[in-house]
């Protein structure tokens, strides 16, 4: 779980951060009033090490470092021996710390198989980070007293003992608190913005932090704010960097008088303050992974979106394709089929005028039929032909005036008209937007309908109107005919769906099956209305012009 494969640089950066950190925390430590150690920042810069170097240099480079950093701060009044050990054995416990640390961080991570910081449960993820920060001061830190007192270096009772031991696991658990979410941060790259945009908000929101404890020590939960705002903004990254620079200007201030440990630090003052770290932390932390997973689950949305919709523009060009194939095979079929329906009626005929004086009625019967047959399928075939070119014109969108529409097709059904009787009357239809031809074939079958489906006892009455709803038009095609039963109204409207035999009334069962087609095209719904008297009422919409 090493960061990087090659960091001399980085490593000899970190260590140079080690010592520093360790020599100017023990300053503070030493000023008045004392145990300004709030938190122990080199813990977390040790894991870094043994992360980023792994554990063959990182340990080393730990020790080093912590030998250095813990002889520079030793009160040069004790012996030379006596400190040498005392700083050895010191330096041999932080490295022991920062390697079980870094063991459990990468245990967790093996065993999840996840960034530990990163996964479905917040609030487990968050338990691992407290874990692995607990758990290594907790086995670790309590050696440090019992070293210094055997080795004349500090002088140790039972009181001070447990104090000092508190003191030391709670500034080491905030340290690797504060530094391992910034170490994930950098490795994982979860931050989604800039570096450079996320250190001035946290320069800013350090800042203002100062400034309010300066005026008021009460002042200084208000930077929750701040942090709250950089965990939304910058989620996790934001959360640890704003987590460290707040913990970091609350000890400054307090080494300079001012805040909320300006006026004094006693030790259970000190471990109240590191418990509100962990506190405050934890929340942070917990709205930073929120945002980063909602982040995430957004992304990913966005993906799949993208992925879809690559899928339909494939699938559509696919289709595109297959309807043109199939638009092809239509006119070569309908060509290829009708030639040979044209030849059986045609011999058929022949057949029946040259043996005209042969044939007995059974014959002639059975020959009628065949004829008959033929052209029915010769009418099936051209029905099929004109559906399948539905929507394969011009699909522009044109105003086409109803009033027009309906004169054309009583003009064209005149013959029909006549015959049966029919009346139509209509109110003002409007002007709507579509295709001529389509819409002229729906008034024609519809209309057409309304006569052949006629009763028996009275001659067809057709009433037309139309009614406004919104960018829609409604209209209502209404006669006094037969009907259509109630359990069949939606069946009527698909593909040779048929109510009567051919012996009753001739026909494909295409005509609704295409008019239901060309509504759907133009974005309408068409429908059988319930009719509580006489006849069948159908109503369609077609969009405004």
């Amino acid at each position: 779980m090493r960061l990087v494969t090659s960091v001399p640089a980085a490593g000899f950066l970190l260590m140079g951060l080690y010592v520093l950190l360790a020599v100017g925390a023990a300053s503070l430590a030493s000023l008045p009033p004392g145990n300004l150690t709030v938190f122990w920042l080199p813990a977390g810069i040790g894991v870094a090490l043994v992360a980023l170097l792994g554990p063959r240099l990182g340990v080393p480079a730990v020790f080093a470092a912590s030998l250095v950093a813990n002889f520079l701060s030793m009160n040069p009044g004790h012996p030379l021996v006596a400190m040498v050990s005392a700083t050895a054995l010191s330096a041999l416990v932080d490295c022991g710390q920062s390697w079980l640390a870094w063991w459990l961080w990468r245990r967790a991570e093996d065993k999840h198989h996840l960034p530990l910081l990163r996964g479905p449960r917040h609030l487990s993820c968050l338990g691992r980070l407290l874990r692995i920060s607990v758990l290594p001061p907790l086995l670790t830190v309590w050696m440090l007293p019992l070293i210094h007192f055997a080795l004349g270096t500090a002088e140790l009772d039972p009181t001070s003992y447990v104090s000092r031991v508190a003191m030391l696991i709670s500034a080491d658990t905030c340290g690797l608190f504060l530094i391992l979410p910034v170490i994930l941060a950098i490795r994982d790259r979860i931050r989604p913005l800039e570096s450079t945009t996320l250190v001035t908000a946290g320069l800013i929101l350090g800042a203002a932090q100062a400034t309010l404890s300066a005026i008021d020590p009460l002042l200084a939960p208000l930077s929750l704010f701040g942090l709250t705002l950089l965990a939304f903004r910058f989620h996790l990254a934001g959360a640890a960097l704003g987590n460290l620079i707040c913990a970091t200007i609350m000890v400054a201030q307090a080494s300079l008088g001012i805040g909320p440990l300006g006026q004094g630090a006693a030790a259970h003052t000190v471990f109240s303050l590191n418990l509100t770290i962990l506190g405050v932390g934890i929340t942070v932390l917990y709205m930073g992974m929120l945002q980063a997973q909602q982040r995430r689950m957004q992304e990913n949305l966005e993906a799949e979106v993208l992925r879809r919709t690559e899928q339909l523009e494939e699938h559509s060009r696919a289709l595109a394709v297959s309807n043109s194939d199939l638009e092809h095979f239509a006119y070569v079929a309908s060509h290829d089929l009708r030639e040979p329906l044209r030849m059986i009626s045609s011999y058929l005929s022949l057949l029946e005028r040259r043996l005209t004086a042969s044939l007995d009625d059974e014959t002639r019967t059975f020959l009628g039929f065949a004829r008959d047959g033929a052209k029915r399928m010769d009418r099936l075939i051209l029905d099929l032909l004109d559906y399948s070119r539905l929507g394969r014109g011009d699909t522009k969108a044109q105003a086409v005036d109803l009033d027009e529409i309906l004169a054309q097709v009583q003009a064209d059904l005149a013959l029909v008209l006549e015959k049966s009787g029919a009346v139509i009357a209509a109110g003002a239809l409007p002007v709507v937007a579509g295709n001529h031809s389509e819409i002229t074939r729906l008034f024609q079958n519809l209309i057409g309908n309304a006569v052949k489906f006629a009763a028996a006892d009275r001659p067809p009455s057709i009433r037309i109107d139309a009614e406004s709803q919104g960018a829609l038009w409604r209209i209502t095609i209404a006669d006094n005919g037969i009907g259509i039963p109630a359990d069949q109204r939606e069946r009527v409207f698909g593909i040779f769906q048929r109510l009567h035999g051919i012996s009753q009334y001739e026909g494909t069962g295409i005509g609704l099956a295409a008019c239901k087609r060309i509504v759907e095209l133009h974005g309408g719904l068409i429908q059988v209305q319930p009719s509580t008297g006489q006849g069948c009422t159908i109503s369609f919409t077609l969009p405004s012009a």
